[in-house]
């Protein structure tokens, strides 16, 4: 992550145009993307982008007492690459061990978390009353430029006075990124960003007419919303394709149309949604996929277990933690952060014994509390989910059990 993009995240939070809940969804979708970055199928490899990405993130300090430094995330997931045989020797980006490829790992998905911050600010109503359309620029220079005047106009852009120019609604947007969201960066290394355009120029270019209103809703989706992985695949029972919905569950889906692999990251809240409005049909208790080794060292499981979300427990986690949170050991969850349920269960900072055999996954918040997942195991090798809450972390223990 650049200096830069530190420092938007910062702002972002401390100016409360971005709430630290919402950087951790953020932040958390933007970890679980390493593994679209690598386009390899060695869970250790991606484990490590995942975990310095995260370090990076949070000014995470080395065994030295100093902030973990670009250098020593690119140096790690080298070593990584090397010690899971997946290294080539090369110095081409297409090596999983070359410290190209690494830099590409880290800005890519520090770049896609900078570029949807920015584009979070740039697309409320009064940003596009006064700045409705936005420039395709070249902010940093590439020794072989891709051509992207000729991609634009491929794509359906129109072209102003040489300048690629549209309103920041426009589907072109999104036709542009090979990550299927309509901010920058659009392509692995691209070197291109946006610029805003005011009301004034637009109307002198001929962009828009004297008397646009832009529409009252963002363009702009959810983070995860529209995120097309780079990986292609050419049948359904590719490996890569088993190894991913292993460790994601039904996060993952396979477009055979285009043969690439997808990331729905929004699962959780859309099942407590269609089970709020009375539906019976759809996705009832999705697969959040599979079990951490945090987990099967402290629970002794021999085969990793998958975690499933019913309906009826999300919606007992919505009304209890997040409508109406009364344990003053608690604080009350965004609905947003309920998304962070698989993450939690994925990677956990660490386990404790809860009431009655419950096993509590534990993961710190970005607001300085603890995010806290209740499950059960069975059985029948299963688990059972409990319940999700954040704990105040100066006020003792928060609730281990379903109230």
């Amino acid at each position: 992550m650049t200096p830069e993009e530190i420092i938007l995240r910062k702002t972002l939070v401390l100016n409360g145009d971005m709430s630290s809940a919402d950087w951790e969804v953020m932040s958390a979708a933007l970890k679980e993307r390493a593994f679209f970055s690598s386009r390899v199928a060695s869970a250790n490899f991606l484990d490590v982008c995942q975990s310095k990405i995260a370090e990076i993130l949070q000014h995470a300090k080395n065994s030295d007492g100093a902030i973990v430094s670009r250098a020593e995330a690119v140096s790690a997931i080298m070593q990584a690459a090397r010690a899971e045989g997946i290294s080539l020797g090369s110095e081409r980006v297409s090596d999983p061990g070359s410290e190209a490829r690494a830099n590409v790992i880290i800005d890519t998905n520090a770049g896609l978390a900078a570029g949807y911050a920015q584009a979070e600010i740039a697309n409320t109503y009064g940003a596009r009353l006064a700045f409705p359309a936005q420039e395709l620029v070249r902010i940093e220079r590439r020794e072989r430029p891709r051509n992207w005047l000729v991609r634009w106009v491929k794509n359906g852009g129109r072209v102003y006075h040489g300048r690629m120019i549209a309103l920041k609604g426009d589907p072109i947007w999104l036709k542009l990124s090979r990550f299927g969201v309509p901010h920058p960066p659009f392509d692995f290394n691209s070197g291109m960003g946006v610029e805003d355009v005011s009301r004034e120029e637009a109307i002198s270019l001929g962009v828009i007419e004297d008397d646009y209103k832009p529409p009252k809703a963002s363009p702009l989706k959810e983070f995860n919303d529209g995120l097309e992985a780079s990986m292609r695949i050419s049948r359904t029972d590719d490996s890569k394709l088993k190894s991913l919905q292993g460790i994601f569950g039904d996060q993952i889906k396979y477009n055979p149309t285009t043969m690439t692999i997808g990331w729905e990251g929004s699962i959780v809240r859309d099942t407590l949604n269609t089970y709020m409005k009375g539906e019976l049909t759809g996705r009832k208790s999705p697969d959040l996929g599979c079990a951490s080794k945090v987990f099967l060292n402290f629970t002794g499981f021999g085969k990793s277990p998958h975690l499933r979300t019913p309906g009826s427990v999300l919606k007992h986690i919505y009304d209890e933690h997040v409508l109406n949170e009364t344990d003053k050991r608690s604080v009350a969850l965004t609905e947003r952060e309920l998304g962070l349920i698989g993450f939690v269960w994925r990677s956990p900072e660490r386990c404790e014994e809860g009431d009655d055999g419950a096993v509590v996954l534990v993961r710190k918040a970005a607001d300085g509390n603890e995010y806290r997942l209740v499950v059960t195991p069975e059985k029948n090798g299963g688990i059972r989910l409990n319940t999700f809450y954040k704990k105040n972390t100066r006020s003792g223990a928060g609730p281990n059990s379903v109230k």
